[in-house]
């Protein structure tokens, strides 16, 4: 079939499909061979308009003739590899993106229904014909540019004390007073920004970071980002205001957001925040647990009108889709909130589930099997490993061990980890982590091996918490190299500045340690818990040390540096010991604030 630009597809449909191959260097190969351009379609469970172009465009008749005829075609799923989606994503999901045959970029748009899809098919092919040097040209040169970046990252500037004071104000900057939050539409919760003022507000105690942090919360979980029927939160509100969510609901979201409601109900001493907690928790171990293959899956889809329905309405309807896939990346960072809410929720049923996945991921570390996707029945051994995974891994272990002290092999398979995290993916000569695994195999851009900011970090924190334990100079140094190399670069990665400064702040001060001594079920522990949350280190750890056979008061026991102070039964006493140790500066941005006191 012949179609002219312009023409409108028929809308009829085939039974065969189009011809899809996965990612790899076969595909590659067959498009050099016949001379024809590449489609990658990038695509991801919980996409709304991903599945609508699966059921319509996709499905077009004239759509199947024609890519099949004169395209090769490609499709990944973004959530199974990310690295990927982190190098050829055009804008959103889904992605279609038109490659040379090494892989190059020639052009890109994200959903297109079948008209205007045909319309764009018709005008790269017409183009690789006729123009296939420029193009080939271009693309290289599109290449060249990526590299640019990432040869940019490079362990170089010092680290500035007061570079969490700039990005606070950064952060001032887009924070929306009237409605809480940051940014303007499509208003997302941006976890990494509330982390900061989180921290901030422990160490300040400043008045205006209590209100951004006060408005925020209660503008989402009052909003409609707030699932109050089912639990859990929306990815995003379209709307300022917290209103028209897009109503997939990611893993990822939903741990982060646990989180900050958690540590908010400590430092606000906040019921309704804990109540979110609770129930956000409750919506990941019954939605997103896979008790079989003892791991987390990544979202809940938004393909159905479900989530808009009353609870009344909702009942004897099937849930929207889950995704069938766990992560390793995520399942490590689900297992970390679990081990803190335990104790700070007094709910030991979160530990257990949180060990039996770890278990699960040591497992698969001792058969060579820490890839990044899983499920019971499948064997991921051919897959890429990839940064995220083994970042999150070294941070759930020094959790494991911080946080559980029935786990006394957590810190010797940490270190075991830390190895290959150096050896795989650490940039020896100028500081940072690759995000992939060095692969001869590799195919276009991912030959170009990148260091992107949210990977690193997991990658650093997880080496600082490292450090901290075993005060290996060896760690410390990667920790500093890290940070230097992206001193000059951090602000091009949108809210996770936040955490780059956060983890800056914390790595230039020693660590204060805090552990606690007593009974779960007894109430003096859980208020020394409770006052150790609101102490004003700027790197605090504080260590659980539960028995339910512990008989008497609780006691805490605060060490900063090489000092260790006598141990307090007295809540108040945990922040007099630390002022008697730490030189208490308060902090110089208030008058940026006040505005915001509204």
């Amino acid at each position: 079939m012949n179609l002219r630009a312009g023409e409108e597809s028929s809308g009829e449909t085939y039974s065969h499909p189009i011809i899809w191959h996965e990612w790899g260097p076969y595909p590659f190969e067959l498009a050099r061979e016949r001379n024809q351009p590449v489609i990658l379609w990038i695509g991801a469970v919980w996409c709304y308009w991903c599945s609508v172009m699966d059921e319509t465009t996709f499905q077009d008749a004239d759509v199947i003739d024609f890519v099949n005829s004169n395209f090769i075609c490609i499709r990944v799923d973004n959530d199974h590899r990310p690295d990927i989606n982190s190098r050829y994503n055009v804008g959103g999901w889904p992605t279609t993106a038109f490659l040379t045959g090494h892989g190059g970029i020639l052009a890109g748009a994200t959903y297109l229904p079948p008209d205007q899809f045909i319309a764009m098919l018709m005008e790269v092919q017409r183009a690789y014909q006729e123009q296939k040097p420029h193009l080939y040209e271009q693309a290289n040169n599109l290449f060249r540019q990526r590299q640019d970046q990432v040869n940019k990252i490079k362990s170089s500037a010092d680290l500035d004390p007061i570079e969490v004071q700039r990005i606070a104000r950064k952060s001032a900057g887009i924070y929306d007073p009237l409605n809480g939050g940051f940014g303007e539409e499509p208003k997302f919760p941006s976890c990494s920004v509330l982390r900061l003022v989180l921290d901030l507000y422990r160490v300040t105690k400043e008045e205006f970071y209590r209100i951004i942090i006060e408005k925020t919360l209660r503008g989402m979980c009052e909003g409609e980002l707030w699932d109050s029927i089912d639990g859990g939160f929306f990815r995003f509100c379209n709307l300022s205001n917290w209103t028209d969510a897009q109503h997939e609901k990611m893993l990822e979201d939903n741990i982060g957001l646990a989180a900050i409601y958690l540590d908010a109900s400590v430092l606000l001493d906040n019921d309704n925040y804990r109540r979110i907690a609770n129930q956000t928790l409750d919506y990941i171990t019954a939605n997103l647990f896979d008790r079989n293959a003892l791991g987390f899956r990544g979202s809940q889809g938004a393909h159905s009108d479900y989530f808009s329905l009353s609870k009344t309405d909702r009942i004897g309807l099937p849930i929207p889709e889950i995704d069938d896939w766990c992560y390793v990346n995520l399942s490590a960072q689900t297992i970390s909130v679990l081990f803190r809410a335990c104790w700070m929720l007094e709910r030991p049923d979160l530990l257990e589930i949180g060990r039996a996945v770890l278990d699960r991921l040591i497992a698969k570390l001792r058969d060579n099997d820490l890839y990044h996707i899983f499920k019971s029945e499948f064997n991921a051994s051919d897959q890429t490993m990839l940064l995220c995974d083994w970042a999150s891994f070294l941070n759930v272990l020094m959790d494991s061990h911080n946080w559980d002290s029935s786990n006394r092999n957590s810190l010797a398979v940490a270190i075991e980890v830390a190895e290959t995290l150096i050896s795989v993916f650490y940039d020896k000569e100028n500081g940072g982590f690759f995000d992939t695994a060095l692969d001869e195999q590799a195919v276009g851009y991912l030959k170009l091996r990148e260091k992107p900011l949210p990977d690193n970090l997991l990658a650093i924190e997880g080496m600082l918490k490292l450090y901290n334990a075993t005060l290996d100079n060896a760690y410390h140094h990667i920790v500093d190299d890290s940070l230097r190399a992206y001193a000059n670069t951090y602000g091009d990665y949108g809210e996770y500045a936040a955490s780059y400064g956060l983890l800056q702040e914390q790595f230039l001060n020693p660590q204060v340690e805090i552990t606690v001594e007593g009974n779960p079920l007894d109430k003096s522990t859980s208020e020394l818990l409770k006052a150790a949350g609101r102490t004003n280190a700027r790197q605090l750890l504080i260590k659980p040390l539960l028995d339910s056979n512990y008989v008497g008061q609780a006691q805490a026991f605060v060490c900063y540096a090489s000092t260790c102070m006598p141990p307090v039964q007295d809540p108040v006493s945990i922040q007099e010991q630390i002022s008697s140790l730490l030189s208490v500066s308060h902090s110089d941005q208030n008058d940026i604030f006040e505005r915001f006191s509204i």
